[in-house]
């Protein structure tokens, strides 16, 4: 675990590398190491009957090793991979509060209509959390991130 360093959370989807990239050229603009979670969705215990809490273990399953997998495309840059189970919002709210980040990375689907309205996950982080928050909207991997130049960053 990286305290106080750059913590990037991600879906273990398609859309994620760019956003690995940016967090990592971030950890390495400022020396500091990078935290990789996800959280795997994991229904209400109590509803053991629906679908989603019955095919619970293969999902962790699946999720932790795609997490695994995914890698930076930026140079020596530590990683550490963190998977937890529960609601996003509220576990990654606690993994922030634990390790006191220098910046947060999140990805966004950048959704619309009621699921906006409702709110989500990265606007429930936004809110919550008492560090820099860097929101990317997620999109196929065909664009590439250079290193800020140090000048910008100490402006």
């Amino acid at each position: 675990m990286n305290k106080n360093g750059v913590i990037c959370a991600i879906d273990v989807n398609d859309y994620d590398q760019n956003v690995v990239d940016l967090a990592a050229s971030m950890a390495k603009q400022f020396g500091l190491g990078l935290d990789l979670i996800h959280v795997t969705l994991f229904p209400n215990p109590n509803n053991a009957a629906s679908p989603a809490y019955l095919n619970a273990q293969s999902a962790v399953i699946g999720d932790h090793r795609r997490l695994k997998n995914i890698k930076t495309n930026v140079a020596d840059v530590g990683i550490d991979y963190h998977h937890v189970s529960g609601f996003p919002s509220e576990q990654i709210i606690g993994f922030v509060d634990r390790n006191e980040p220098v910046l947060l990375v999140l990805g966004t689907h950048a959704r619309q209509g009621l699921s906006r309205i409702f709110g989500s996950v990265a606007m429930k982080i936004m809110r919550n959390v008492d560090c820099p928050v860097m929101v990317l909207k997620q999109e196929r991997n065909d664009q590439s991130f250079a290193l800020v130049p140090n000048e910008t960053l100490k402006a």
